[in-house]
C-alpha cells in the first residue's frame, strides 16, 4: 500500500507554497500596469523583467551547490526571503524617484536584479525540498502545490479589493442598502489605514516575504542528502547525455522565450477590453483558479498518458491561448484564454519539474531544479522579455496609441507550432521518428547523472 502523506508534513509544505506564490501573486499581474502608470515604456518594462530573470544566473552554480552540499534548503529559503522582502520595500522608492526626475533608472534596475537574485532561486529550491519529503511526488505534489494557487489568488484579490475598496463599497451599498451603514463603517476603518497606493502591491509582497522567512523555521529539516564529493552543478550536466532529457530541456528553453509576452501584455489586454486597472489583478486570478482542476487532473494524465504526452498538452494549450489573443480582444474570449492558465502552467512547468526530479540522483535535486530554472527563467525568459517588450512597443500605432494584437500574438503562436513538431520528432511521439523506440515516459526515468 502506498505510503500516505502525513498531515504534519502536508500542512507545512502547503503553507510554504501558499506564501511562496502569494508573494508573486501580489506583484506580477499588477507589475506592467504599475510601471506604465509610473511612466515607463513597454521596452523599459521588458528590460526590468529581463534583469529580474537574469537573477537565476547564479542559481545553478551557487544555490545548487549550497543546498546540495553545504546548507539545508530551509535555511537558505529563510535568508533569501528576508533579503527579498527588503528589496521589495526599496523598489517603489526607486520607481517614484525615477518617475519624478527621469534619472537613476540604473538604480531601479539594480534593485530589481537584487530581488531576482534573492527570490527566483527559491522556487526551484522549494520544489526540490518538497519532492524530497513527499513519499510519492508524482501523485502527491499536486495536493501540496495547489495551495500555491490559493496564495496567488488570495493575494491578487486582496490587492484589488484594497486598491478599489471605495468603488467596491459604493457598488455594494447601492445593491444592498440595508448593509450601507456597516459598509461605510468598514470604509472608514480602511481610510484610517491610509489611502490606497499602487506601491502597496510591493508592501503586501514584502510582508508575505518576511512571513515566509519566519515560517521556514517550521519546515522539515533538509540538509544535503549525502556528503558527496565534487561540484553538484557540474555533475548535473551529465544528464544531458539522455536524449529525452535534452529534448525536454531544449523545448522548455524555446517556450520560455515566447511565454513572457503573456505576462507583459495580458494585463494591458484586459484593461483595453474594459476592465478597470485596479481590478486587473482580481480578474487575472481567473487563470490561477483554473489551476485547481488542472492539478487534480495531473496525476490521472501522468498515469494514462505519461510525461511526454502530458507535456505536449501544455504546449497545445499555449498555442490555443495565443491564437485567441491574436484573433480577438473581446472580453469573453480573453477571459477564456486567461482561464487556460491551469493547463498551460501545470501541464508544462510542473510536469517538467517532476521529470527533472525523477531523472536525477537524490543529492543533485536542488542543482537539477536550478539548472532547469537557469535555462528557462534565467536565459529564455530574459530573451523573451526583451524581445516581447520591443515587439509590444513596435505594435503600438503612433496615431491611436493602441497595440495591434493580431500579429503580436500570431508570431509566438507560429513558433510554438514549430516547437511542437520538433518536440514530437525528438521524443518519439511523431510516428516514424527515429526516436520511436524510446521507452514510454510513463515510468520513472533512470538517473542520468553520474558521480
Amino acid at each position: 500500500m502506498p505510503e500516505r502523506l502525513r498531515w504534519s508534513l502536508r500542512w507545512r509544505l502547503s503553507v510554504l507554497w501558499m506564501l511562496q506564490w502569494g508573494i508573486t501573486g501580489a506583484i506580477l499581474t499588477y507589475l506592467p500596469l504599475y510601471f506604465a502608470d509610473k511612466g515607463l515604456k513597454r521596452d523599459q518594462l521588458g528590460e526590468l523583467m529581463a534583469v529580474g530573470a537574469i537573477g537565476l544566473w547564479v542559481a545553478p552554480f551557487l544555490v545548487g551547490q549550497i543546498c546540495d552540499r553545504w546548507l539545508g534548503a530551509e535555511k537558505y529559503l529563510a535568508a533569501s526571503h528576508f533579503l527579498g522582502g527588503l528589496a521589495l520595500l526599496s523598489i517603489p522608492v526607486a520607481t517614484d524617484f525615477y518617475a519624478k526626475t527621469g534619472e537613476n533608472f540604473g538604480v531601479l534596475t539594480a534593485l530589481v536584479g537584487f530581488y531576482a537574485v534573492a527570490y527566483f532561486p527559491t522556487v526551484p529550491v522549494a520544489s526540490a525540498l518538497t519532492f524530497r519529503h513527499l513519499p510519492h511526488p508524482e501523485t502527491q505534489f499536486g495536493r501540496v502545490r495547489m495551495w500555491g494557487t490559493v496564495g496567488w489568488v488570495l493575494s491578487g484579490l486582496f490587492l484589488s479589493l484594497w486598491l478599489g475598496h471605495a468603488d467596491a463599497i459604493g457598488w455594494l451599498s447601492e445593491r444592498w442598502p440595508e448593509w450601507k451603514t456597516t459598509l461605510l463603517r468598514y470604509g472608514r476603518m480602511l481610510d484610517w489605514l491610509g489611502s490606497p497606493s499602487s506601491d502597496d502591491s510591493f508592501r503586501i509582497a514584502a510582508l508575505l516575504s518576511f512571513a515566509l522567512s519566519s515560517f521556514c523555521a517550521f519546515l522539515p529539516q533538509s540538509p544535503p542528502a549525502v556528503r558527496s564529493k565534487g561540484i553538484a552543478p557540474l555533475q548535473v550536466l551529465g544528464m544531458f547525455r539522455d536524449r529525452t532529457f535534452a529534448v525536454m530541456i531544449a523545448t522548455s528553453f524555446v517556450l520560455a522565450i515566447v511565454v513572457p509576452l503573456y505576462s507583459l501584455e495580458a494585463p494591458k489586454l484586459l484593461e483595453r477590453s474594459g476592465i478597470d486597472q485596479n481590478w486587473v489583478p482580481a480578474v487575472m486570478t481567473v487563470g490561477q483558479l483554473s489551476e485547481f482542476p488542472a492539478l487534480l487532473l495531473l496525476a490521472f494524465c501522468l498515469r494514462r498518458l505519461g510525461m511526454k504526452k502530458t507535456f505536449l498538452i501544455g504546449m497545445i494549450a499555449w498555442l490555443a491561448r495565443y491564437l485567441i489573443f491574436a484573433l480577438t480582444i473581446e472580453l469573453p474570449a480573453v477571459l477564456v484564454a486567461i482561464a487556460m492558465h491551469g493547463v498551460c502552467h501545470v501541464f508544462l512547468i510542473i510536469v517538467i519539474q517532476l521529470y527533472v526530479d525523477s531523472a536525477c540522483r537524490s543529492d543533485l535535486r536542488a542543482s537539477a531544479q536550478n539548472l532547469f530554472a537557469f535555462v528557462t527563467v534565467g536565459i529564455g525568459m530574459p530573451i523573451g522579455f526583451l524581445v516581447g517588450g520591443k515587439l509590444g512597443e513596435w505594435s503600438v500605432d503612433p496615431v491611436t496609441k493602441t497595440a495591434s494584437y493580431g500579429w503580436l500574438f500570431a508570431l509566438p503562436a507560429a513558433i510554438i507550432l514549430l516547437v511542437m513538431i520538433a518536440y514530437c520528432r525528438g521524443t518519439g511521439l511523431w510516428k516514424g521518428s527515429r526516436a520511436a523506440k524510446a521507452t514510454d515516459d510513463s515510468t520513472t526515468a533512470e538517473p542520468a547523472a553520474t558521480a
